[in-house]
Formats: C-alpha cells, sequence, structure tokens
C-alpha cells in the first residue's frame, strides 16, 4: 500500500512537471509572437497627400492652425508606426484647434466641414490607437493612410472652392463688359 502512494505521488509529480513545461513553452512562444509583432512598429512607410500650392497658402495665411496643422502632418509623410502613435495625441490637438478656429468665411460651407469632420474623425481614431496595446502595425499603417488621404482631400476641397471662386470672378467681369458693349 505504501508503494502504491509512492508511485502515484511519483506520477503526479512527473505529470505537474509536464504541465510546467508545457506551459512554459506555449509562454514562450506567445512572447516571440509579441516580439515580432511589435518589432514592426519601427519600420519606416512613407505616405503621400496633396499640398497646397503657394497661392492657396497665401489665401490661408490668416488661419495659423491649418499651418500648424500642415505643418505638424508632414512628419506623417515619412514615419514609422510607433512614432505616429506617440504623434497622435498632438495632432488630435491641432486637429481640434484648427476645426475650431476656422474664420474664413469662403471655406464656410457644408463640403467643406464634412471633409474636415471625415478628417477629425481619422486622427480620433489613430488617437484612439494609442490606448490598445496589442494594435498591430499593419492597423496602425492603414489608419496613417486614411489620416493622409483625407487630409488629401481636405487640401482638394480647399483648392476646388478657390478655384470655383475665381471663375465666379471671372464670369462676373465678363458680364460687366458685356453690358458697356
Amino acid at each position: 500500500m505504501i508503494h502504491l502512494k509512492k508511485l502515484s505521488t511519483l506520477n503526479l509529480l512527473k505529470l505537474l512537471v509536464l504541465v510546467l513545461a508545457l506551459s512554459c513553452s506555449q509562454t514562450k512562444k506567445k512572447t516571440k509572437k509579441t516580439t515580432l509583432q511589435k518589432s514592426g512598429m519601427n519600420i519606416t512607410n512613407c505616405y503621400n497627400y496633396n499640398n497646397l500650392d503657394s497661392v492657396f497658402l497665401i489665401k490661408l495665411k490668416k488661419w495659423k492652425e491649418y499651418s500648424d496643422l500642415a505643418e505638424f502632418i508632414n512628419q506623417y509623410k515619412k514615419t514609422t508606426p510607433r512614432e505616429a502613435l506617440n504623434n497622435a495625441l498632438e495632432l488630435k490637438s491641432l486637429t481640434r484647434k484648427a476645426k475650431d478656429s476656422n474664420t474664413i468665411k469662403t471655406l464656410k460651407t457644408s463640403a467643406f466641414n464634412a471633409r474636415i469632420n471625415v478628417f477629425e474623425n481619422e486622427v480620433l481614431r489613430l488617437a484612439d490607437m494609442t490606448y490598445i496595446p496589442a494594435i498591430s502595425p499593419k492597423q496602425v499603417n492603414k489608419q496613417i493612410e486614411n489620416v493622409c488621404s483625407s487630409f488629401s482631400s481636405l487640401n482638394l476641397k480647399i483648392m476646388a472652392i478657390y478655384k470655383k471662386d475665381k471663375f465666379n470672378d471671372s464670369v462676373k467681369i465678363n458680364e460687366a463688359f458685356q453690358k458697356i458693349r
């Protein structure tokens, strides 16, 4: 009977060691996978968006917050996911300031407001990613693309608004000349 107790205790010990060994090896695999995932956070990627021409920048010189935002977002042209996440909260703040400080009457249209809202939402999503510990570099890169794309759309709308105004002004001048004839 004593021999059976020693045998079952010995088997129990072997089983316990086996379970611990297996759990440790699974932990190592998970750690290795997480390390590989995190290492992708330091790979630099390039992103493109449409900038405003100097002609349009002159028209926006009263809107200093937009200039600050445009200057800051230039950092996102060539960045790593880690850098993008580190700068996301400041980008969020600059975006909010730019959105709230628009005093240019020409840009107070629903189409422009829609684009700046979309841009702000993309920036907010990027800022929210800073609070997700298991975020993948691929997800961050995709969101940076979305931010750059929406900023490009915002710039294209600014150019379209000013080109439309220029066209309307030229048409009014032609009408005045025709009345004189």
